[in-house]
């Protein structure tokens, strides 16, 4: 089952997102979407193990309020209903992840 025109708009909206301009002239394919797919789930999995990282404790905090006040930061964050992929993981992935979905838009 091939994309359609609005699929392909889509996906070519958020790769330009990503890789920029160049990704006007890529080919929109399933391989690339499968492709980008699997970027966002490599994206998804680096994401929530960010939300466990701790935030910076402010000078003067006590560390014991520090670490509650962490802890429940983190619990918080893991229960957002509407979770969103850091910048630094989605970038990293996807420039490991950018010549593979080069060349299934190339067609290789």
């Amino acid at each position: 089952m091939s994309l359609t025109k609005a699929e392909k708009e889509n996906l070519r909206a958020f790769l330009s997102a990503v890789y920029g301009n160049q990704v006007n002239g890529w080919s929109m394919n399933n391989d690339v979407f499968n492709l980008t797919f699997k970027m966002l789930e490599d994206s998804r999995k680096c994401s929530d193990l960010m939300d466990y990282v701790p935030r910076p404790m402010a000078l003067g905090q006590a560390p014991i309020n520090y670490v509650r006040k962490s802890i429940r930061e983190t619990l918080l964050r893991k229960l957002k209903n509407n979770k969103a992929h850091y910048r630094a993981c989605i970038g990293v992935v996807a420039n490991k992840k950018k010549t593979k979905i080069y060349m299934a838009a190339m067609g290789y």
